[in-house]
């Protein structure tokens, strides 16, 4: 075989440093593509995850402060509600001096004792020792507030309803109270005091918002720089832990979690413009709701200083990146320049170009190769040089066959069809005889098949062109059946449908599709033992009609398969070979194909696939001719 040396064409200088350029600059493109997108990628996601699982644990943080400071102002009320019951419990001095200030004739001993100033300076003395209560009162049965001690007013005492919802009224626990002065919320906590067994009124205490903090034991400053607020059920604060100006305590706090449901969490700016994260749970058994916030500054300033000495160092490695590729680049250029011319005189039919192996690199491994390629490809291209002298042969020699066939069929025909006709003239003319009547039988048995074997020849060797019309699909398969039920009643096999109803009209050559699937299906008889079973069934799926011949035969084998589409090609004793030849080419001229599957010993199946094509073009044309 020629060496490389003598078959490289020298290409002009010009054209080769333009080739080159142009190829170092790609290959230097490709090569920072695959360099950095990957570093970048897993520099973002890193940097994104590492964001995402510092974000989930401030999250988590600020819901654990929450959920915990909202126990404890649950427990706080409930601590304070309980301390008064415990004030108010078998208290026979209060339930006296309730019905005295009603103007009731007392029922126990204490009537005797008690007296609105006696009563005003006990309630003083108890509220000196409440913490966070900023005045104490006592209401009766009616709703009437009878007397009251500490800063509160009195006509500012009636509760707008009872925690958790209902209408204003004598009901004991923790109720908001009409908003003070500033506009400010307020709240009581109302106890029954009871007198022998019934209700003689309520013990309340009134908390405001500058006892508020006391009350409930919160910290101004919970950890670090987390602020709180705790909001009403109307998003206004009721406490601020960090107020860094005038808090309007009756404009619900600019926050997007008044909004959200319980256990939120948000990035937002804050009344100074400051971005924070925060979260909110629900305070039981409160009309509450308990928010954390802190500064974003503050949770994920250490993530901001990585996200920037990660761009800074991948800066840096974009620098030696460029340089490498560039030297690179570079030094591929060259011997891909000569693969390449290699290539173009390959490709111009020059199969006996090479390329010298000068390097034992990977664009060494590529020229040898590039030159096993070019010496596999010659001896290729000469196998399909034969192949094709082969099959030129065998279709020259089929077109021969089919002209003498065709030339046969036409001269054995006119005599069948007369030795036909005598024979039947003859039967009617001679009297019944049991010694000739199965010889006559047998002749007419033996003249159809020569009359279905010239038949075939005839539709092998001059297929007819498909008129396509509008047809039932499902009809057509019932009449290819009917045609060959006798055949399978016969040979003891049955025959069941599984047609799809309502299919649509079709556009279908009647005739010659019923013979494609007449030749299927009495294959399918032929190929089934008695007791066995033969289903036809439709459908219409993804713009094509499946028309599937199954059977529970002795199947077809794996060699079989590759030739019982060719003509002439038969397992059986009789038979001419050419029925799946003629389905085939039919079904082809209708623009489908035939599919098949089989198992030995499990059964075959024929799928006829056609495309499903409108009806409507018909309605211009009643029949429209597909070429062969």
């Amino acid at each position: 075989m020629p060496g490389a040396a003598s078959h490289e064409t020298p290409r002009p200088e010009a054209a080769g440093s333009r080739f080159s350029g142009r190829l170092s600059r790609r290959l230097l493109g490709w090569f920072l593509l695959f360099s950095l997108v990957p570093l970048f990628a897993s520099n973002t996601i890193g940097y994104l995850k590492a964001r995402e699982i510092i974000e989930r644990l401030v999250d988590r943080y600020l819901a654990a402060v929450a959920e915990v400071e909202a126990r404890h102002v649950s427990d706080e009320v409930e601590r304070h509600l309980s301390s008064l019951e415990m004030l108010a419990a078998g208290n026979q001095f209060l339930a006296a001096g309730l019905e005295r200030l009603e103007g009731q004739p007392t029922t126990n001993d204490m009537g005797r004792v008690v007296g609105r100033s006696v009563l005003q300076e006990y309630l003083e003395e108890k509220l000196e020792g409440s913490a966070g209560l900023e005045g104490l009162y006592l209401e009766g049965p009616d709703g009437t507030v009878l007397l009251a001690v500490g800063h509160v007013d009195a006509g500012s005492l009636k509760p707008r309803g009872p925690a958790g919802g209902g209408g204003a009224g004598t009901v004991p626990g923790f109720a908001p109270l009409a908003d003070g002065p500033d506009g400010s919320a307020r709240f009581r906590l109302a106890v029954v005091v009871w007198d022998q067994g019934r209700p003689a009124g309520l013990l309340a205490g009134v908390v405001g918002r500058s006892s508020l903090a006391t009350f409930l034991g919160i910290p101004r400053h919970l950890a670090g720089t987390v602020e709180s607020f705790i909001l009403d059920d109307r998003g206004r604060p009721v406490f601020v832990s960090h107020p860094h100006g005038p808090v309007d305590y009756a404009r619900a706090l600019a926050t997007p979690l008044t909004r959200a449901a319980p256990g939120a969490h948000a990035h937002y700016p804050d009344a100074e413009g400051q971005e924070v994260v925060g979260t909110s749970v629900s305070i039981p058994g409160l009309p509450w709701r308990y928010v954390t916030q802190v500064p974003a500054s503050d949770a994920l300033g250490p993530l901001w200083l990585l996200r920037w000495l990660s761009s800074l160092l991948e800066a840096l490695l974009l620098a030696v990146l460029v340089a490498a590729a560039w030297f690179v680049s570079r030094e591929m250029v060259a011997p891909i320049r000569r693969l390449v011319a290699a290539t173009r005189r390959v490709a111009q039919g020059d199969l006996g170009a090479r390329v010298v192996v000068r390097s034992s690199d990977e664009i060494g491994e590529l020229a040898h190769a590039f030159n096993e390629m070019a010496a596999e490809l010659a001896q290729a291209s000469e196998r399909v040089r034969e192949l094709h002298r082969r099959e030129i042969e065998r279709a020259q020699h089929l077109a021969t066959v089919g002209e003498l066939a065709s030339g046969v069929a036409h001269e054995i025909k006119n005599p069948l069809v007369g030795i036909s006709n005598g024979l039947d003239l003859v039967r009617r003319r001679i009297a019944p005889d049991p010694a000739v009547d199965p010889i006559m039988d047998e002749m007419s048995r033996q003249l159809r098949r020569i009359e279905g074997a010239v038949r075939d020849l005839l539709t092998f060797a001059r297929p007819a062109t498909p008129t396509l019309a509008p047809a039932d699909a499902n009809e057509i398969v019932r009449r290819a059946a009917r045609l060959v039920l006798p055949a399978a009643e016969h040979a003891g096999v049955s025959i069941d449908f599984r047609l799809e109803p309502s299919l649509p009209e079709l556009l279908l050559d009647e005739e010659q599709l019923r013979q494609a699937l007449v030749n299927l299906v009495m294959n399918a008889v032929q190929a089934t033992p008695a007791g066995g079973r033969i289903t036809v069934s439709t459908r219409v799926h993804d713009g094509v009609l499946e028309t599937e011949v199954k059977d529970t035969g002795r199947g077809i084998t794996p060699d079989d398969l590759q030739q019982i589409f060719k003509p002439f090609y038969t397992t059986r004793h009789s038979g001419t070979g050419l029925g799946l030849s003629i389905s085939q080419e039919i079904v082809e001229r209708h623009g489908g194909r035939i599919e098949v599957e089989s198992k030995l010993g499990r059964g075959a199946s024929f799928t006829v696939v056609l495309p499903v094509q409108p009806v409507a073009a018909a309605a211009a044309h009643k029949s429209l001719e597909v070429p062969a």
